[in-house]
């Protein structure tokens, strides 16, 4: 064979391939198309916000896309130098049509590019959710992107100079947490936050939490003075505050939550104080259930608290997404809050139930314009966000926080940090922005030294608008280790998207080829 019939072939073989990927692209752009369109079809009459539409239309584009599996294509795309599609979450369609018109350039399909559908409607992508952050959360520190958030413990309604040394350390927004305290703690540290920001000439927002319909231990029943619970030992969980059978349960745990223990059947896995403890359900009785205990985070046991959360990945309690308790709260908050958050939402309704409560409170019109954070708890939530963020976003501001505690007491360690990643691409296709929380330096915050691990969680929270810090003596170290951490990993890093700075390690390498 001649050496140009060979080069022949290989073109040819090239051209082949090209031709084929770009069919198959253009094929799949127009999937994701028409089955984006039919999906925000059903989305449209409920969507009374106008800044949400192209938001909620390119959410559609995504979930059309994202219904396949593309891995296959995206090797093969990689292989050209194209987009493998791994960054398409702000602008869909945008990036599949970059993508096909670079193959058709490439395979020299341009005559077919010439009848290729164009939609008229130009996706505004990561600029959009830029600007939905700075509404919601205010505009970002000139020197970094992402905010920091950090839980007010009750020395903020003593000490003013403690908020404001809150403030000068880099906080940008201050959190209220409803399920702590009570509204005149509340009102005070807002009387003190609105003069630490006079002080320290900075602005911050106001973030009120209401507490939500979480099931807590109430109390503990035992003979003995620090009851315990190991690996095997049982213990009995009721609803029923007059149930005191200690000689044949020698610990018995009270959450009047659980006022509907039909839910609960055999084998039904209970977790406690996220994840510290884990159990089943082995018996059931009249006045509640017998669990007995298959995990537990030390191997001396650990300690039965009040207060602590309780869990039940695989059981469904039909509680009103707001308690009388936070009905009262929310009475407080919408005079005081720049935003409000609500905690356990588990679908659609759930949003609407808290939308009408709101109107009732403040009018329809008032209640459109507060800003909203709906937090990701449960599973539940998560298989159910992108409708979550549609009821959501259609009528309010919203942003997402990934809680990620009960997440992972709901999903196990395991899948956490899988969801914590879905949840950050479904936000960015909708442009709303995403608060990461629990858990972040928590040592640091606490005990005044942070772990590697926290370090390295630390800066994959730099791919959310908002990263939470929760109180701790610590916690004004903690904020000026986070201001650090954030702003070296932007260097690095833009949500999925690596940010290719010169790399000392090259610089190194090339003067060493020039000696």
């Amino acid at each position: 064979m001649m050496k140009g019939q060979g080069v022949n072939k290989v073109k040819e073989k090239e051209r082949n391939e090209l031709q084929a990927l770009y069919e198959e692209m253009r094929a799949l752009r127009q999937a994701v198309h028409e089955e984006g369109n039919a999906l925000y079809a059903e989305w449209k009459p409920g969507i009374s916000r106008a800044s949400f539409q192209l938001s909620g239309k390119n959410l559609a584009y995504y979930l059309a896309l994202r219904r396949r599996d593309i891995r296959p294509l995206q090797g093969r795309l990689s292989k050209w130098g194209l987009s493998s599609l791994g960054r398409t979450e702000s602008k869909v369609l945008q990036q599949l049509d970059a993508i096909v018109r670079n193959l058709a350039l490439m395979s020299g399909e341009i005559k077919q590019l010439e009848d290729y559908p164009k939609t008229s409607e130009k996706f505004p992508g990561r600029k959009k959710l830029a600007t939905e952050a700075n509404a919601l959360m205010g505009d970002a520190p000139n020197h970094r992107a992402t905010r920091i958030m950090v839980t007010l413990p009750e020395q903020a309604a003593e000490d003013k100079d403690f908020l404001v040394r809150l403030l000068e350390r880099g906080m940008d927004i201050a959190r209220i947490n409803c399920a702590h305290d009570d509204s005149v703690v509340w009102l005070k540290m807002v009387e003190n936050l609105k003069e630490a920001q006079k002080t320290a000439g900075k602005s911050c927002r106001i973030y009120f939490d209401i507490a939500g319909p979480k099931i807590r231990v109430d109390a503990v029943s035992s003979e003995k003075v620090k009851p315990r619970l190991k690996v095997g030992d049982f213990f009995f969980l009721t609803a029923d505050a007059s149930f005191n059978d200690l000689k044949q349960y020698p610990i018995i745990v009270f959450s009047e939550s659980l006022n509907l223990f039909d839910e609960l059947k055999i084998d039904s896995p209970v977790i406690l104080d996220d994840g510290v403890l884990e159990g089943r359900v082995v018996e059931q009785k009249p006045q509640g259930v017998v669990v007995q205990v298959g995990k537990v985070a030390k191997a001396k046991g650990i300690r039965v608290k009040p207060q602590k959360g309780l869990n039940f990945p695989e059981s469904t309690f039909k509680m009103p997404i707001l308690t009388e308790k936070d009905l009262e709260d929310l009475l407080v908050a919408v005079k005081e809050a720049d935003i409000l958050g609500f905690s356990f939402v588990r679908g659609s309704k759930d949003i609407v139930a808290i939308q009408k409560t709101l109107a009732e409170q403040v009018g329809s019109e008032a209640a459109a314009a507060i800003p909203l954070v709906i937090k990701i708890e449960t599973v539940e939530a998560v298989n159910h966000l992108p409708e979550l963020i549609v009821a959501a976003a259609s009528k309010n501001p919203l942003a997402i926080m990934i809680a990620r505690g009960d997440l992972a007491a709901e999903a196990g360690f395991l899948r956490l940090s899988e969801l914590q990643e879905e949840i950050l691409w479904i936000c960015e296709a909708a442009h709303i922005p995403v608060i990461w929380s629990t858990q972040v330096l928590e040592n640091m915050v606490k005990n005044g030294v942070p772990t590697r691990a926290e370090m390295s969680d630390a800066t994959m929270a730099g791919q959310a608008e908002c990263v939470m810090l929760n109180k701790g003596d610590f916690v004004e170290d903690g904020i000026t280790l986070l201001d650090a951490i954030l702003v070296q990993s932007q260097q690095n890093r833009s949500k999925k998207t690596a940010q290719l700075r010169a790399l000392k390690i090259a610089k190194k390498a090339w003067r060493k080829t020039k000696k």
